[in-house]
């Protein structure tokens, strides 16, 4: 791939910047996008908002793109191939491009390869990934606690419509909500106090909201649906991003990991990535959450070293193709956010 320079928007969400990467490789109403069946629902608020339609791809264990029958079936009814193919870098690993390129042998489909996770981190080459593909959107509020941050880029080699393209978007310079203030203060004491603050205090917003009724974990099954509402970034985020030194947060996350690794390899706890390469940086640590009986004692000794929180993830589209019965809805992620 030639080295042209990338170019940006940014926006305050993913979503936003993944409209403009489909509009940018020509996704038209009616079109099918190829989208990883173990995805987060909301993307696919972003495909309805261009008029695109979802056709899913095998995930396999190692959260890399498979072939299947399935889907070749699926092809052969389609009157039109794909307009696109939507890679995900997981968790900050980066997809196989080649192995997603098979899923359509002969066709020059456009990828857009969907880097939510992997602000700062790169390929076994040390290429950047968001910089893999012509068209690229990176999420950077998933990694450090930020108000929003996203944004989305490309690298014009004459097939792009650029006419999808704005001019950059005025920063929001409301107040922040107190609800960010608040976490951002605990987040900065709970590196100093004795008490585990950030932990303590989620368990019981949790505990709260089930002994309310609702779910421990906020669950908007809007997101599917409607795209937020705030397009615009705001300045904070902007700010911060600037500042923050990006040889020092490689090296947090890195730490982390192969900390997490450990406690892996004491409790025997499976996880999708095996090693941490070389010029990774990721989001957290993904596991699968249903393979030992030592789990608890995993997902303590995370929280007593105070590494990240435990989480389940993705809430997945109600379309998905995805079996009841597949090892990926048991994928956790301690995740590194600070």
């Amino acid at each position: 791939m030639t080295a042209h320079q990338l170019s940006r928007l940014h926006y305050a969400y993913a979503r936003h910047a993944l409209v403009t990467a489909l509009r940018l490789v020509r996704v038209q109403p009616g079109a099918r996008v190829l989208i990883p069946e173990f995805i987060c629902r909301d993307v696919l608020a972003s495909l309805r908002s261009v008029g695109a339609e979802p056709l899913f791809y095998e995930i396999d264990d190692a959260l890399q793109p498979r072939l299947s029958n399935a889907l070749q079936q699926s092809l052969n009814f389609l009157p039109q191939p794909p307009a696109a193919i939507i890679a995900v870098n997981y968790f900050g690993f980066p997809a196989a491009l080649e192995r997603v390129r098979q899923l359509l042998p002969g066709r020059q489909v456009p990828i857009i390869e969907d880097n939510a996770h992997g602000w700062l981190s790169a390929d076994s080459d040390g290429t950047p990934l968001g910089s893999r593909t012509h068209v690229c959107i990176t999420s950077v509020r998933k990694t450090i606690r930020i108000p929003d941050g996203a944004f989305v880029e490309w690298r014009d080699d004459g097939t792009l419509d650029t006419r999808a393209l704005h001019s950059p978007l005025e920063a929001r310079s409301e107040s922040l909500p107190v609800s960010f203030r608040v976490r951002r203060a605990m987040a900065r004491l709970d590196t100093r106090s004795p008490v585990a603050i950030m932990s303590t205090a989620r368990s019981a917003i949790r505990l709260l909201r089930r002994v309310g009724g609702k779910p421990p974990l906020s669950d908007t099954a809007a997101e599917e649906w409607e795209l937020p509402v705030n397009r615009n970034p705001h300045r904070e985020s902007l700010n911060i991003m600037e500042q923050v030194d990006k040889s020092d947060e490689i090296a947090r996350r890195r730490t982390l990991f192969r900390r997490c690794e450990e406690l892996a390899e004491k409790f025997g706890v499976q996880r999708p990535f095996p090693t941490l390469p070389k010029h990774d940086s990721q989001q957290g640590f993904p596991y699968f959450s249903s393979d030992t009986e030592s789990l608890s004692e995993f997902t303590k000794a995370v929280r007593r070293h105070r590494i990240g929180e435990d989480i389940a993830w993705p809430a997945l589209p109600s379309s998905t193709s995805l079996s009841e019965h597949s090892r990926l809805r048991t994928l956790h992620l301690v995740n590194f956010l600070v």
